[in-house]
């Protein structure tokens, strides 16, 4: 597992019940802003045995984004719902309602910054 791998799920566990991330606020609050598709490829490598709510994080409009695993987003929906998070219409979630502004979240220092970044053609 990369040290970025680690941060973001370490972020990720920081999101309280009930509330929802945007994968580039996880990668912003990771002092990496452009990192968002790093922080989704991070939440789909979650070995089995994890205490990761990878479910509270979002895209940034609001909406479950998972592709590719097969009633991923019926469960990541049904994760949310049972928390209280409620959909409009359009399969949308109110930022203003439920997102979270980052407290409580571990802290990086700019030592750690460095090797953050993700690898690879498709870390930004």
């Amino acid at each position: 597992m990369t040290p970025f791998t680690e941060r973001v799920y370490a972020v990720v566990r920081a999101v309280p019940r009930g509330r929802i991330v945007s994968y580039g606020g996880v990668a912003a609050l990771l002092g990496q802003p452009r990192a968002a598709r790093g922080v989704g490829g991070a939440l789909h490598a979650l070995p089995e045995e994890h205490d990761v709510p990878w479910w509270r994080v979002v895209n940034r409009n609001g909406e479950i984004s998972i592709k590719g695993v097969e009633h991923g987003p019926a469960l990541q929906r049904a994760l949310l719902e049972a928390e209280g998070v409620r959909f409009d219409r359009h399969g949308r979630i109110d930022w203003e309602a439920y997102g979270w502004n980052g407290a409580g979240a571990p802290r990086f220092d700019d030592v750690q910054r460095g090797p953050m970044a993700p690898e690879g053609p498709d870390a930004s």
